[in-house]
């Protein structure tokens, strides 16, 4: 006697091929049995073929996707959990802001009593479309409300006051760059982290740039620290790039940028100068900000500079790289309340 199959061993490629050869050998005139005891299946099995080829046709005889264990996250939990990530994780007795599957985890099974395993809170996070980013900073002090009034109300008088004297207008900001730098990606084996040699050393520079939606840069490698007269001494070397136009500069509210000495060169200079602050801790607010962005994890990521010399002359021939490509410095200005 032949013996039978356990068809929950079979793919479903097979069993499908099963099931045409079946009927093709009911065609032929076999009987029932017989077309069991060739494959080595129950009788109840082929008439249950035969009955679904009559109804359905060849459609009832091709493979399903099986249907599965049902989802344990429904849609409505879906929603809760969807918004549980747009609030800081602190808002549900975590020590920090940051979201991790671990405290999913926990929190589902508290919330939701629902228990899920760590690897499918991850399967689940990636199939609603969501990824792991790294977040920005905001400043604990920054006024998002002060921030939305600015670029309501004092941005439009910038631009009028721009539009009036028919002047450049700039965004200046300054950034210290250290010899220790940013180090990006690289391919490696698994397991074999690969090594970058940077300098031990400590030590950097600053570095003050202006920029305009026009596509045009202004920089310069400071010697030390920035104090008032070095700040005026920028300012003064925008207006010399403009000798026959007047110039707006907006920055932040630095206490070397709101100095004495400052408001009396602007008050010296207000028939073709004038200076205009943003809120306090803003640096979304200033295009200026992504200049110093893409220095540092773009044209310095992983440098070799192994001296502050070293590294002032390499940061002087980036910066006037990106200076010459004014496709650069309109990109600075995408996506920001300036264009």
């Amino acid at each position: 006697m032949k013996r039978r199959v356990d068809g929950r061993k079979l793919s479903r490629d097979v069993l499908e091929q099963y099931r045409f050869r079946a009927i093709a050998m009911r065609k032929e005139k076999w009987q029932v049995n017989e077309i069991a005891l060739f494959f080595g299946i129950n009788r109840v099995t082929v008439s249950t073929w035969l009955s679904s080829y009559r109804r359905h046709g060849k459609k009832g005889l091709k493979k399903r996707k099986a249907k599965g264990a049902e989802p344990k996250l429904k849609a409505i939990h879906k929603r809760k959990i969807l918004q549980w990530l747009k609030k800081p994780a602190t808002d549900f007795g975590f020590e920090t802001p940051l979201w991790t599957c671990k405290r999913l985890e926990q929190l589902i099974k508290k919330k939701l009593k629902i228990s899920i395993h760590l690897s499918n809170v991850w399967k689940w996070l990636q199939k609603w479309d969501l990824s792991c980013q790294k977040p920005e900073r905001m400043a604990t002090q920054c006024n998002e409300k002060e921030m939305i009034c600015w670029v309501k109300e004092e941005w439009p008088k910038i631009k009028a006051h721009a539009r009036r004297w028919q002047a450049m207008l700039y965004f200046q900001d300054e950034a210290g760059v250290s010899l220790t730098p940013v180090l990006g990606t690289t391919w490696a084996p698994k397991g074999e982290t690969p090594v970058v040699k940077v300098t031990g050393k400590r030590g950097g520079l600053c570095v003050t740039s202006a920029i305009s939606p026009a596509g045009r840069m202004v920089f310069r490698i400071e010697k030390g620290k920035v104090n008032a007269e070095i700040h005026i001494e920028f300012l003064e070397q925008i207006m010399q790039h403009h000798p026959n136009r007047k110039v707006i500069v907006v920055e932040d509210r630095a206490p070397v940028h709101r100095a004495k000495k400052v408001k009396q060169f602007v008050e010296k200079n207000r028939k073709r100068f004038a200076l205009y602050y943003l809120p306090s801790y803003s640096p979304k607010l200033n295009p200026d900000e992504h200049v110093w962005a893409y220095l540092k994890n773009h044209e310095l990521k992983a440098h070799q500079a192994q001296t502050t010399k070293e590294l002032k002359k390499l940061v002087d021939g980036k910066m006037r790289k990106i200076q010459k490509k004014k496709k650069i410095v309109d990109s600075f200005f995408y996506g920001t309340y300036v264009v």
